[in-house]
């Protein structure tokens, strides 16, 4: 819904219709990408199990985690939206 509202009165590029897909989000992450946010948010979440202390470390591991495992699942950042980044690959384009 958010993202809809923002689309409508900013025009943030790589937002889609509703239509489009069950998110509204138009991928912008390619699959190495996708996999570095995977390890990196399975490694914070795994780190969250064995800190007991440090309020501050615990809150941004968990960040870390959530951030990470979100949009390697979504396949969306909406960082990159905002900059106007896609790391997937085009098909039919070479490098």
């Amino acid at each position: 819904m958010i993202w809809m509202i923002l689309q409508r009165f900013i025009g943030i590029p790589g937002l889609k219709n509703m239509t489009g897909s069950l998110t509204g989000l138009e991928p912008n992450i390619g699959k190495e990408d996708r996999m570095i946010r995977f390890v990196i948010g399975a490694a914070a979440l795994i780190g969250l199990i064995f800190i007991k202390r440090g309020f501050i470390a615990r809150y941004l591991l968990g960040l870390a985690a959530l951030a990470g495992l979100t949009t390697a699942y979504l396949k969306f950042s909406p960082v990159y939206a905002l900059i106007g980044e896609d790391t997937r690959k085009k098909k039919g384009k070479r490098k």
